[in-house]
């Protein structure tokens, strides 16, 4: 296992920092949490739960293990859905240093209030949670075992919603295994996280986040059959790539991309005809691109979808007693459907690739140049940008 050291940030939105390791094993039974690399055989603490300990305060970070960020679903298992995903993030990081005991825990319910959901909706995700079977490979006196149980074993919560009202729990053992002998994990942002309204969006933040610290790596092509399971399409559903695109990728990066402190883009692979894999392509945003995104998540989800879409894409500014209209490159979401795609289309080289990689390349290559995107010679610039693509 390779283990890198992603320096920390300041006011990082995204968590892009934490020791990050590499690929994990295949999943096995039903929702795999560790398998290849054999944990040590006496129950010290791993970095991750050190991490956790010693930590500066930061009211936005959500420290997570890497084994829980690159879950694999196996095929005909239930997945979790976005509120469990967000439920599960939010008790192990109240649980916090004390994580590892076999304890109860206790958080506000003030503090959930994130979440909206009725006190049926918040109880039937712990039943999610308590259903959830996770599995890893241990060694005991007797040899290599194999550990199974849920994600927690106890929720208690008080039914007064009043002001000091609680709910108090305890993480499954084999959960608790696990945090204690981590040693890669990666800091999310809170507020990335909760504002997620796609679960894939959620995934794919996961996914990017544990694989950010790798200074040498900033792609990675996975099968489709690898990219349903990690980012948990049910069974049977979605099984065509343009489905795939359309309802899984096209969301998450968009939404990825506008909350999160990261860039994503991706590449489909072909064999023939047929596309077999993706290639994911990351990268950390700069001040600009961090300036944005706290800005979005300040800002009311009203419009959010409209901005992430690029149909809001017009910058109007006052000149006296008349508005002009500036042409701007959208922010974040995709160029395709719009009058961007035949810009690119007609500049770029055949055959042609990927529209959204070739936005989030430019988006990079404009940041770095210091080239706002609503510049009034912006669509030059794209085309000057398209005519001299050259493939990766």
């Amino acid at each position: 296992m390779v283990i890198n050291k992603l320096p920390a940030e300041k006011g990082a939105i995204a968590g892009e920092k934490g020791a990050i390791a590499g690929e994990k094993g295949a999943i096995a039974g039903i929702r795999e949490l560790q398998k290849g690399a054999a944990p040590p055989s006496t129950p010290s603490m791993g970095k991750t739960i050190q991490v956790i300990t010693d930590r500066t305060t930061r009211p936005d970070d959500l420290i997570a293990p890497g084994e829980v960020l690159d879950l694999k679903f196996r095929d005909g298992a239930k997945t979790l859905t976005l509120r469990a995903s967000k439920l599960l993030h939010l008790l192990v990081d109240a649980a916090g240093p004390d994580a590892c005991d076999d304890k109860a825990h206790s958080i506000p319910i003030e503090r959930l209030n994130s979440f909206h959901v009725s006190r049926e909706e918040f109880v039937e995700t712990c039943r999610e949670l308590f259903g959830t079977t996770v599995r890893m490979e241990i060694d005991t006196k007797r040899g290599r075992a194999e550990k199974i149980g849920p994600l927690l074993s106890d929720v208690e919560r008080d039914l007064d919603d009043g002001d000091g009202s609680e709910v108090r729990f305890q993480l499954s053992p084999v959960l608790r295994l696990v945090l204690a002998r981590s040693n890669h994990w990666a800091a999310l942002s809170r507020r990335a996280v909760m504002a997620f309204e796609s679960r894939y969006s959620l995934r794919l933040y996961e996914v990017v986040a544990i694989r950010a610290g790798l200074s040498s790596k900033s792609t990675e092509t996975f099968t489709l059959d690898d990219l349903r399971s990690r980012m948990g399409v049910p069974p049977g559903k979605l099984v065509r790539w343009q489905d795939i695109k359309r309802y899984v990728l096209d969301r998450a990066v968009a939404e990825v991309n506008q909350l999160s402190g990261f860039h994503v883009a991706y590449e489909p692979v072909k064999r023939g005809r047929s596309v077999t894999a993706v290639r994911l392509t990351w990268a950390i945003h700069g001040a600009k691109g961090r300036t944005e995104v706290a800005r979005e998540l300040e800002a009311s989800r009203v419009g959010r979808k409209a901005r992430r879409d690029g149909t809001a894409e017009a910058v109007v500014e006052e000149e006296d007693d008349d508005a002009s209209v500036i042409l701007s490159f959208p922010k974040t979401g995709t160029i395709r459907y719009g009058r961007w795609e035949p810009v690119a289309r007609d500049h770029l080289p055949q055959p042609t690739p990927d529209l959204d990689h070739v936005a989030a390349r430019f988006r990079t290559w404009a940041e770095g140049k210091l080239i706002p995107l609503a510049s009034p010679n912006i669509e030059q610039t794209f085309i000057g940008f398209c005519r001299g693509w050259k493939k990766e």
